[in-house]
């Protein structure tokens, strides 16, 4: 998917993006595709909730005085003619399943803006896909040959589709492209239709890169958005672009050193998120203590402590490729230097509230420029602050990647709140580097055991 933000070209990184290109258009093109079923397969068609009509307008070039909302277009030209009738059932079940995703993706209720036209009825889903999409002929399309999505652009700012307060979802029934731009307008765009694009496309609209540089030689890890070979669901870790839980938190959405910050929970395109729903991510933390400086810039870390032995520091400014200057999120992380005399503890000092009987885990990604080994902890307290156990995971040997450790485990008995640890066995004498923590509340009613996936989903 290639991205096009002209308007905001000084501050677009210089990251290698995945392109989608299409087959070349001819007669029989069908441009539906296959929809991801990770994290867990998506419900049948008959299944999955109409979102329905935010707004609802006479006219939908003429949003004065509406709410801001996503306009929904079947775009077409000469090619392959016009078989909206066909397909726009179709589509308005893709847009379904967006809003599904998107809302499914975290234990908040929030959803897409849709704008829908009158002239419709309201009795079946015949009557809603109508009333959703919208069909508009590409004048300008080429015939045997790729349609770019700045022609479709072009087509639909001379139809008088260019208010300020509408973004476009655009589903090309020809030789288009993935890809997502603003210029005149906002404007996600793609010829292969199903709903892990589509979102895909649709959040980058929000100033989102696709990956997260982290360290400073450059790594990417996974794509951290929706995309049809494999996943779904929107942020998983809380940390890279959307948190529905803090909207006053920003995370940087572009690899450093470019200034870019939001949280896509607060998109006037989608509803305000309310708590509590079913969905399948969620966490305990703050935004600083998941990334650490959300609050604390190169100074003391805010909301961790240390005891034994060791000492904290957030990794100030340096020369990138220096061990003082690596970072995950897009910025500084948290150093943890390890004294030999004895076991070092880092923890987050704030302790959540846990529910006996349930399932709870511990994320963290961590570093290393030289060889050290650690475990995590959940340290679970009653209602009177004393401890009542400890569980420990296993010891890992950290490496110089910012690879992701976890550990997970029933709260017991009595159990009020819990403390999460990263802890040095003593005998070691290094440093290691601490970011992307998050504590997942499981929810069974969805996976097996409930938590979140692993990092590292399958390479497309």
């Amino acid at each position: 998917m290639l991205v096009r933000f002209k308007r905001f070209m000084s501050a677009l990184v210089a990251v290698a993006l995945v392109v989608l290109m299409a087959d070349t258009a001819h007669a029989d093109f069908n441009p539906i595709g296959s929809e991801p079923d990770v994290p867990y397969v998506q419900p049948a068609d008959a299944n999955v909730p109409r979102r329905g009509c935010a707004t609802t307008l006479s006219d939908p070039k003429n949003a004065e005085g509406s709410v801001p909302a996503v306009q929904v277009i079947y775009a077409w030209h000469e090619e392959s003619g016009n078989r909206y009738d066909d397909f726009v059932e179709r589509i308005a079940k893709i847009v379904d399943r967006v809003d599904w995703s998107l809302d499914e993706s975290t234990n908040y209720d929030q959803h897409v803006n849709l704008s829908c036209r009158t002239g419709y009825g309201t009795s079946g889903y015949a009557d809603y896909a109508r009333a959703l999409v919208v069909p508009e002929k590409i004048e300008n399309g080429v015939i045997g040959g790729e349609t770019a999505a700045d022609v479709v652009e072009d087509d639909l700012e001379a139809a008088g589709y260019d208010h300020t307060n509408r973004t476009y979802m655009v589903f090309e029934d020809f030789d288009g492209t993935a890809e997502a731009f603003c210029e005149v307008l906002c404007v996600a765009a793609t010829d292969d239709w199903d709903s892990g694009t589509m979102l895909h496309e649709f959040i980058h609209l929000f100033d989102v890169d696709h990956a997260k540089v982290t360290e400073t030689v450059l790594h990417e890890d996974t794509d951290v958005m929706s995309t049809q070979w494999h996943t779904w669901q929107v942020d998983q870790e809380f940390n890279n672009y959307y948190d529905p839980s803090e909207t006053t938190a920003t995370f940087y959405t572009s690899a450093y050193p470019h200034p870019r910050k939001a949280n896509l929970a607060t998109w006037s395109m989608l509803t305000p998120p309310v708590c509590c729903d079913v969905g399948y991510s969620n966490d305990l933390l703050t935004a600083q203590e998941r990334t650490i400086e959300a609050d604390a810039p190169h100074g003391y870390p805010t909301g961790f402590t240390v005891s034994g032995g060791g000492w904290l520091q957030v990794t100030p400014p340096g020369t990138d490729n220096q061990v003082s200057a690596r970072y995950y999120d897009g910025r500084r992380s948290l150093t943890a230097n390890v004294q030999a005399w004895a076991e070092g503890i880092v923890s987050v000092t704030r302790r959540p509230q846990v529910t006996p009987g349930q399932r709870y885990k511990f994320f963290v990604r961590l570093t290393t420029a030289t060889s050290g080994g650690v475990k995590l902890r959940l340290s679970w307290y009653n209602a009177s602050n004393a401890l009542i156990s400890n569980s420990d995971g296993s010891l890992h040997a950290l490496t110089s990647d910012w690879a992701e450790y976890n550990v997970s485990a029933v709260a017991p008995a009595g159990a009020a709140t819990v403390q999460l640890s990263v802890v040095s066995p003593s005998g070691q004498s290094f440093a290691y580097v601490v970011d992307g923590l998050q504590l997942n509340h499981c929810d069974n009613t969805r996976t097996t055991d409930g938590c979140r996936l692993d990092s590292g989903l399958p390479t497309p």
